[in-house]
């Protein structure tokens, strides 16, 4: 994202919490990140488009971060304790934000409304994957139960800081929470409980095959990639051309004899974007073969 881009999404979101969205006009954005109204709209097509790419931009940046917190050489245990801490920073950086948003009635889009279902799904793959790398296979039969407690506990939380401007350590609410999971645990193996629920079907199709076995690398790859690409510029002709040679790429990749030339020349598609030059790399490794250049 170029500096003229981030200045409006930064600028915006400063002037949205401080006098909401609907008393904030597209002029006003455009002054305060210093640059022209006509350049506001090299950017964005309109003030709804804008908010929900300043949305997407909040997320990304959330994501970027715990990405990199998992990529750490800490262990299990304090991966998921800096990881809440980010989630709680997060809430108090954009509380003002968040409180307009849920005020305010806006209208953010179809797009938007996909990428809120890719973070639910997302955090409740990553906790998951978290709690099982902390417990092991002992907690297998009972991690839905697990995950929904501990999602509860970091979105309540959340909540009171957002609603009732509640005080919370930031340094220490990771480590609490994460022994709280202790708890959680603990007391449902000892206890020998029941499991209350399984897996929606539809997180089912995002970690395991038709059949129940591990996805394929390569479909993990792409569903980061198509939540970057949605997080772009939604509901531009860029993004639709993207969408449309992703669309052929998933086709090619779920095929069970795959045309190396064909993805090789799909891929050449995403190879210059930024936001997505990671995956093609990625993908490429998978399928063992070189970007074209």
């Amino acid at each position: 994202m170029n500096e003229k881009k981030r200045r409006l999404i930064e600028s915006g979101m400063k002037l949205f919490s401080a006098k909401g969205y609907h008393n904030t006009s597209i002029q006003e954005i455009a002054s305060s990140a210093g640059v022209s109204k006509g350049a506001f709209y090299l950017y964005f097509e309109s003030k709804e488009q804008f908010i929900t790419t300043a949305i997407h931009h909040f997320y990304n940046q959330m994501t970027d971060k715990m990405k990199r917190i998992s990529e750490t050489k800490h262990d299990a245990r304090e991966i998921l304790e800096q990881q809440i801490t980010t989630i709680i920073d997060y809430i108090y950086t954009y509380k003002d934000f968040i409180i307009m948003h849920l005020r305010e009635n806006i209208s953010v889009g179809e797009q938007t409304d996909k990428m809120m279902e890719h973070m639910q799904i997302s955090s409740f793959q990553s906790l998951r994957e978290n709690i099982r790398r902390i417990y092991g296979e002992k907690v297998n039969e009972i991690i839905v139960d697990v995950v929904i407690q501990m999602e509860g506990l970091i979105n309540s939380y959340s909540k009171w800081i957002v609603i009732d401007d509640i005080h919370v350590e930031r340094e220490k609410i990771g480590p609490f929470l994460v022994r709280r999971l202790d708890n959680i645990v603990t007391g449902m193996l000892q206890n020998k409980e029941v499991p209350l629920t399984f897996i929606p079907e539809k997180y089912n199709r995002h970690l395991t095959g038709a059949g129940g076995e591990e996805l394929d690398p390569a479909v993990t790859i792409l569903k980061t990639m198509k939540e970057k690409i949605l997080s772009m510029e939604p509901g531009t002709e860029k993004v639709k051309k993207l969408l449309a040679a992703f669309q052929l790429l998933e086709t090619e990749l779920a095929k069970k004899e795959r045309q190396p030339i064909m993805i090789q020349g799909l891929l050449a598609h995403f190879r210059e974007i930024p936001e997505v030059h990671q995956e093609c790399e990625q993908l490429a490794k998978e399928m063992k073969m070189e970007l074209l250049k």
